[in-house]
């Protein structure tokens, strides 16, 4: 393959996949909506991305030509795409999906489409489009963290090679090393939303109340460490009988979410990681969707339902929630819902995390 286009030029698209693409000796073409970043990178016509003390040797990256997706060669490098990767958040896909077909029609007979969105079914927004072409859409997950360097176009990254996309859809394999092929790829996905993302929201939510701006930091908190550990020992087994791997493997992967939280070599924030809480409440997403796993397996962990509580103080704080707390609890048990609007409560009159549970378990 060697007419790829990366869409979406921020800390995935620009500091994890092209990484990866660059590792495996190929060129990119680069598109984005933002002008002055498209710019920037054309003029420097490299970045580098560290990884701290993980892996000593740095990465010039000079692989690529970038474009506004809108302009005429943007298009015209859309039209002779053979693999384009898409990196943009879940809120301007619909943005992309325009860009796609005012592109055709397209100089191939077939392109492979790949969203790395870490969404559950994202792709399907482009199930529908008329490119004029054959087309496959396949999505990846993106394990590794990568940050932007303030002012810079440089990356500090996570030292992970690994980009697992879903072959099934593809129904082929790709020609690159670290990006891998993976089967069952939705499984996949909801164990990463369901473990990562649940115990970053563990870290993220509780790390805002206890006044952490650095998100490492808040991860090495010694009460929050309990809270997740505490998480985990009921999250793991209900995960592992949910989706048939062995309570083993799942311990693991659960693990090395926490290895990758703690590290503080990534300069993480908990501002990033707190926002959007609206969707992060939502019932499918990474607080609600595991409560309701535990409760099908007769789990219940106050430690999930104090993060629930603290997700809910933040979004008060901020004036971000789009409903009423109690609007966001209407899926789960009554005495759940209970607990969780009580924890609210006790955060708003600044007890203590396990203070709190304490008194949760008393009642």
């Amino acid at each position: 393959m060697n007419r790829i286009v990366i869409i979406g030029t921020g800390q995935t698209g620009r500091g994890f996949i092209n990484r990866l693409l660059y590792l495996n000796h190929v060129d990119v073409v680069f598109l984005d909506i933002n002008h002055e970043l498209v710019n920037r990178l054309n003029r420097e016509k490299q970045y580098k991305i560290s990884f701290g003390s993980q892996r000593r040797e740095s990465l010039i990256i000079d692989n690529y030509t970038a474009y506004t997706i809108d302009s005429n060669e943007g298009q015209q490098e859309l039209k002779k795409a053979e693999l384009i990767f898409i990196s943009v958040g879940q809120g301007n896909l619909s943005r992309v999906k325009d860009a796609l077909e005012k592109a055709k029609p397209f100089e191939r007979n077939h392109i492979d489409i790949i969203t790395a969105e870490n969404g559950i079914n994202v792709s399907r927004i482009f199930s529908d489009m008329n490119l004029g072409t054959s087309f496959l859409i396949s999505e990846a997950i993106v394990f590794c963290t990568t940050l932007e360097a303030k002012g810079s176009l440089d990356i500090v990254s996570e030292n992970l090679d690994y980009l697992p996309y879903d072959v099934d859809s593809l129904g082929h394999q790709l020609p690159f090393k670290g990006i891998q092929a993976t089967k069952n790829i939705e499984v996949l996905m909801q164990r990463k939303i369901y473990t990562y993302n649940c115990i970053s929201a563990c870290i993220a939510y509780l790390g805002y109340y206890k006044g952490y701006q650095n998100y490492a930091e808040a991860s090495n908190d010694s009460e929050i460490q309990k809270l997740v550990l505490n998480l985990r020992k009921d999250l793991d087994a209900c995960i592992s009988s949910h989706y048939g791997v062995s309570y083993k493997e799942q311990e693991e992967f659960s693990q090395k979410a926490v290895y990758k939280f703690e590290n503080k070599d990534i300069e993480d924030t908990i501002e990033r990681n707190v926002r959007d809480v609206d969707r992060k409440l939502k019932s499918n997403e990474r607080i609600m969707a595991p409560l309701h796993i535990l409760e099908k397996y007769n789990k219940k962990s106050d430690s999930l339902l104090l993060v629930a509580s603290a997700a809910l103080y933040y979004g008060e704080e901020t004036n971000t929630l789009k409903k009423m707390p109690e609007g966001y609890l209407n899926t789960l048990p009554e005495s759940w819902k209970v607990q969780v609007l009580k924890g609210l409560e006790n955060l708003k009159i600044k007890k203590g995390l396990i203070e709190i549970l304490k008194s949760q378990k008393n009642n």
